[in-house]
């Protein structure tokens, strides 16, 4: 996170559902933080490179490169592989999380069960 207190920190919101994203982007901006939108994880993947947000929020299940693919990627790319990143997935099955868990993130929530404060709360956390 930057060290300029005027500075908002940004994150990137890679979701393939536009009306999850308009959510997140609202309340992220209530918050202070900016935020950068893709709806899938190829446009993703070219946000984070263009913007380096300070955290991402990765769902799982999307067209074009799916979330695993993107973890891969970021995995893979030492300017990359530092950005904290938080999984918000309908994908709530042992597979899932255990393929995810290969990778270094750092929350595993489900959207049913995560509300956007919860959200909030663990980007504070992680980005710290």
């Amino acid at each position: 996170m930057s060290e300029h207190p005027f500075v908002r920190p940004k994150i990137c919101v890679i979701d393939d559902d536009a009306d999850l994203r308009e959510i997140y982007l609202l309340n992220l901006s209530r918050e202070n933080f900016d935020a950068v939108l893709a709806g899938d994880g190829e446009e993703g993947l070219a946000m984070i490179r263009q913007h380096r947000p300070d955290a991402i929020i990765l769902d799982l299940q999307m067209p074009k490169k799916n979330g695993f693919e993107v973890l891969d990627e970021i995995s893979r790319d030492v300017k990359l592989r530092g950005i904290p990143i938080v999984i918000l997935s309908n994908a709530d099955d042992q597979e899932s999380f255990k393929k995810a868990g290969k990778f270094e993130t750092h929350f595993y929530l489900v959207k049913a069960l995560t509300t956007p404060q919860k959200v909030v709360k663990i980007l504070r956390e992680v980005i710290r």
